[in-house]
């Protein structure tokens, strides 16, 4: 254990990216061998292999920082995520589920199986273990996921900045006259509102805290010692978005593997723009989060253009220009 220990202390951000996805892709690309086709079945068991955070948690360890896990706190932070995320698994086994309104609607439910309640209940426990032992921990960075006081023009960044972009694609592509699928799919109201919300809080409590606590609160921390904060973005984008490479295969993701280039692409600009806000807000976890979130649901929310790339990558190149991201400061007030 002491050479692990030691190579983790020296190569801090090679052991965090080694870790990250030795524990995330065997779980991945294991995924179709229990569920098949069952696209839900599929996210369910996806939930459960969250290499970011669960790197974190095990380095965080290490270095004597690490949250007591089992104490009265640690039940009560474990006990609420565990029965949401139960809750939400649960209920898509009973409904479906899918990436879209469009697709859902189309979706099959499979029913309550033994593997399906079986991932569902190991899924919410994962889930659980990372919201509570992140949160518990000593390492500043991470702690910072439970620090609601935060200037409120970052939570509105946070929460608004992806709507920003896809408003103004939105309105471009209503002023070129181009059509606009409608968000709902087809769905009524009430049966769209329930997708959203339980698409909101899978997204919140599984895929943002799972990886935002590895990507920003400890990654991003780690690379910015050494370089630029866009360098760090840079390489980060890389990592975060060749991390995916297994849901091209397990059925998670539509198009060809290969497509995964664009993913690490795309996740370059991404990572520059969580950059920005996290070094803006002192290094909030909980912003990085709520960002990752807003990012993901906005699309069930504001119809997605092929012109509302022109508004991300303005406020890439606005961002990089006004902090001068290429310059080494610490974190910008």
């Amino acid at each position: 254990m002491q050479p692990l220990k030691q190579f983790a202390e020296s190569r801090p951000v090679l052991s965090y990216v080694l870790l990250c996805y030795l524990i995330t892709w065997p779980i991945w690309f294991c995924v179709p061998l229990l569920a098949g086709t069952d696209w839900t079945l599929g996210k369910i068991l996806t939930g459960i292999g969250f290499g970011p955070a669960l790197a974190v948690i095990v380095l965080d360890r290490m270095r004597g920082t690490g949250a007591a896990i089992g104490t009265r706190h640690w039940w009560f932070a474990f006990l609420p995520v565990f029965l949401i995320v139960g809750t939400l698994d649960i209920s898509s086994l009973l409904t479906g589920d899918a990436i879209s309104a469009a697709e859902f609607a189309k979706a099959q439910a499979q029913g309550i199986t033994a593997i399906g309640l079986a991932g569902s209940l190991v899924a919410a426990a994962v889930a659980g273990f990372i919201f509570a032992t992140i949160a518990g921990s000593r390492t500043p960075q991470l702690a910072s996921l439970t620090t609601w006081r935060l200037p409120l023009r970052w939570w509105l960044v946070a929460l608004f900045l992806p709507a920003s972009w896809m408003l103004l694609g939105l309105a471009i592509t209503l002023a070129n006259g181009d059509p606009v699928e409608a968000v709902d799919g087809g769905l009524s109201t009430a049966i769209w509102l329930l997708f959203v919300v339980r698409s909101l809080l899978f997204t919140l409590l599984v895929v943002a805290v799972g990886e935002e606590a590895g990507w920003r609160g400890w990654m991003l921390p780690e690379l910015q010692k050494r370089f630029s904060p866009l360098l760090s973005s840079a390489i980060l984008g890389v990592v975060w978005g060749l991390w995916h490479f297994p849901l091209f295969l397990n059925g998670q993701y539509s198009g060809e593997p290969a497509l995964v280039l664009a993913k690490a692409g795309a996740c370059v600009i991404l990572a520059t723009l969580f950059t920005w806000l996290f070094n803006r807000s002192q290094g909030s976890l909980l912003l990085a989060v709520v960002l990752h979130t807003a990012l993901n649901n906005t699309p069930r929310l504001i119809p997605a253009t092929d012109a509302m790339g022109i508004g991300l990558l303005g406020a890439f190149v606005l961002m990089i220009v006004i902090d001068r991201m290429w310059r080494r400061p610490g974190l910008n007030g």
